[in-house]
């Protein structure tokens, strides 16, 4: 991890107080309205907002987000798309994101997954009704609060997972959770948020991804071509989970299809099989052009080639990924330097950070709230007071912790950087002192008259 620039004080008329992660689109901070009341602050990174057509198209969805009813959602409550840079105010949501929790008590079960699908369910039924698209739901854009699920991170045209929309063109959205019509160029209509809907709740039940991979092309190929894994689904929930799953976007049901769909059949209690007299539930179709593996490879090749092309150092990164894994070491070697060069010539800005190259094997969130204190900073300035009453004897286990937790400080951002300078410097201290005593003692006596 890199090291995080330093707070701003006020971001518009909001002072800031935390901050509280890191996407594609930009940092986010939590601050605080004139009355007190806490809210969540996007901040775009400069090198979008220094896009013409990106600030525009910005501008416009901020004006359709406003539209959405706050139903199982972050509101949006303010924002001010000419500021340098650009900024949007959302509702601040606490809880953990749907991942972090299948991380730390495992997959959903019950009462807890139902009420997940609904609220989803619900969120983007009030988000397409507002003519707006989300593009990237997936579990780290749940938030589980204590008043139920909420979506959040809905209707801004923005990079997600590492990702970037460049004028060049490319994908939004993260792939394990895209839709087959979005991986095959096409654009995210609200059909692409339903398919994005199961494969999440999907995640939720079987704690996995439904389409899992060793490598983005694997993915790919499996979401175009394969059958997802549903495993901890049963009943009304498997049903309508497999019908959102549709390769064909036109088989898909709507948001609010599946709504009425799982709050009036009862998601809980599973469907006896079906009597000839009973149609079955629609099967799932084949796509019109099946791709296969290599092509699903060439096709995110040819992707992160157009996004690289246009500059974007993330794309460099993971297009060397993709080359080295086909042994073109040469040709990844020359794109990594590319990458590192572009992002050593980015200009330091207070409210933007690089972008690191994501890791689609399971889908990770920032760290929300402060970072852990470093225990090798600890060590150091507990070693460096004791070397103050022991005569020393703790002065260098106090500078080699304080050297590691310095490190361990400028590489993972960890806190404790004063106890490492602190006990860097008491141990430093009594080396000295114990060196000036050392040097006194071979003195000669003074001769006594």
């Amino acid at each position: 991890m890199e090291r995080h620039a330093p707070l701003p004080e006020r971001i518009g008329p909001y002072r800031v107080v935390e901050r509280l992660g890191e996407g594609g689109m930009g940092i986010v901070y939590a601050g605080l309205d004139h009355e007190g009341r806490k809210v969540a602050i996007k901040v775009i990174r400069r090198e979008f907002a220094a896009d013409p057509q990106y600030r525009a198209r910005f501008a416009a969805e901020v004006g359709a987000a406003r539209r959405v009813r706050p139903f199982c959602t972050a509101p949006v409550l303010d924002a001010d798309p000419g500021a340098d840079p650009p900024y949007l105010v959302t509702e601040f949501v606490g809880g953990l994101s749907l991942d972090a929790a299948v991380a730390k008590d495992g997959p959903l079960r019950g009462a807890d997954l139902e009420a997940v699908a609904v609220g989803m369910a619900t969120a983007l039924t009030a988000i397409h009704d507002a003519d707006v698209v989300h593009r990237d739901l997936k579990p780290a854009n749940v938030l589980l609060s204590t008043f139920g699920p909420r979506v959040i991170d809905f209707g801004i045209a923005r990079s997600a997972g590492g990702t970037r929309l460049t004028a060049t063109g490319g994908i939004i959205g993260t792939p394990a959770f895209m839709s087959p019509e979005q991986i095959n160029g096409r654009s995210a209509t609200p059909a692409s948020d339903v398919f994005a809907w199961g494969a999440t709740v999907a995640f939720a039940a079987r704690g996995e991804q439904p389409f899992p991979g060793p490598s983005l092309p694997v993915i790919i190929h499996r979401i175009v071509t394969g059958e997802p894994d549903l495993t901890g689904l049963s009943g009304t929930l498997l049903t309508v989970v497999r019908a959102a799953l549709a390769k064909d976007p036109d088989r898909r049901p709507t948001a609010q299809e599946i709504l009425d769909r799982l709050i009036s059949s009862g998601a809980r209690d599973p469907q006896p099989a079906p009597t000839p007299s009973t149609p079955s539930p629609p099967s799932t179709p084949a796509p019109a052009a099946p791709l296969a593996e290599g092509e699903a490879a060439a096709l995110v090749e040819h992707q992160y080639r157009q996004a690289a092309g246009a500059g974007d150092p993330a794309a460099m990164r993971n297009l060397g990924v993709l080359l080295s894994q086909s042994g073109r070491a040469d040709e990844a070697n020359y794109w990594y330097q590319r990458a590192a060069s572009t992002e050593s010539h980015q200009p330091h800005h207070p409210y933007g950070q690089p972008t690191r190259a994501p890791d689609y094997r399971r889908e990770t969130r920032p760290a929300y709230g402060k970072a852990p204190y470093n225990s090798a900073a600890v060590f150091s300035l507990t070693f460096g007071v004791l070397s103050l009453f022991t005569c020393g004897l703790t002065a260098i286990p106090a500078i080699v912790c304080g050297h590691m937790g310095w490190v361990r400080h400028r590489r993972n951002s960890e806190r404790g950087g004063w106890m490492c300078i602190t006990g860097i410097v008491l141990g430093w201290l009594m080396i000295g002192l114990l060196a000036l005593a050392a040097w006194g003692s071979t003195l000669p006596d003074e001769p006594t008259a």
